[in-house]
């Protein structure tokens, strides 16, 4: 059976993602190495290390999801059984750390890269049976990038499909015509109007065959020039800008 983030909770999951996908300690009591498992070619397993640096002790829930995108490039997770990730359940103390191992038993796709998540979910503490607290409990939900490399080439290319505009912002929208994931890090923009490149941080992950767009700041309203795009498998893009759309 199929399940779906939508509405409010794939924003909170989306923003813990973003922690968990961009950082190497993702909370002041949590630190995970590493934040992403590359596997295939060869490599059918990997290690992913959880450490415990708070005062109190926790539990947690390991699962895994099978990641793929939507024709408008939002995220989407279903159950699968082609990954095993292990302990599924377990409770560090402070100072703690805990290995989850993790193993691919289904075979490399020859043509196309797959992606999966591994989440760690923090399992709430027993509340005692008086308890009056009316708080709001947030539990940490961390989700690990795994990708799977096609058992033949690996080809990233990335097509720029047109700008929009919107006030001072240009949105360039993109589509992965390769066979592996692509990850926008970072957005430059420069103008031979502009005495320095703007830069402003991206977190956007583009799957085989996918769309997105990447929104670039301008802040003297000038949309000509080029656009930058600095990602993980692709090296960096440049994108020349005509006229103001």
């Amino acid at each position: 059976m199929t399940e779906r983030y939508h509405g409010k909770a794939a924003l909170v999951a989306a923003f813990l993602l973003i922690l968990a996908a961009s950082l190497g300690v993702v909370h002041a009591s949590v630190d995970i190495t590493p934040t992403r498992l590359d596997l295939g070619d060869g490599q059918s397993r990997g290690i992913l290390r959880l450490g415990n640096q708070g005062d109190d002790t926790k539990s947690y829930e390991v699962e895994v999801m099978r990641w793929t995108q939507t024709a408008e490039g939002s995220d989407e997770y279903s159950a699968t059984d082609d990954l095993l990730a292990v302990p599924p359940v377990f409770t560090l103390e402070p100072g703690q750390e805990q290995v989850i191992r993790v193993g691919l038993l289904a075979g490399a796709d020859p043509e196309t890269e797959t992606a999966y998540r591994v989440f760690i979910t923090e399992l709430a503490a027993p509340q005692p049976e008086k308890s009056s607290s009316s708080g709001v409990s947030m539990r940490l939900r961390l989700g690990i990038p795994v990708f799977v490399a096609p058992s033949g080439e690996s080809v990233p290319r990335i097509e720029w499909t047109g700008i929009q505009r919107d006030g001072d912002t240009m949105y360039v929208g993109l589509r992965n015509a390769g066979n592996v994931h692509v990850k926008i890090s970072e957005v430059r923009h420069k103008a031979p109007e502009m005495q320095a490149e703007s830069a402003q941080p991206a977190l956007l992950y583009l799957l085989p065959g996918q769309v997105g767009r990447v929104a670039v700041d301008l802040p003297q309203g000038n949309a000509v020039g080029t656009v930058l795009l600095e990602t993980d498998t692709a090296g960096t893009l440049e994108y020349a800008l005509r006229a103001s759309p």
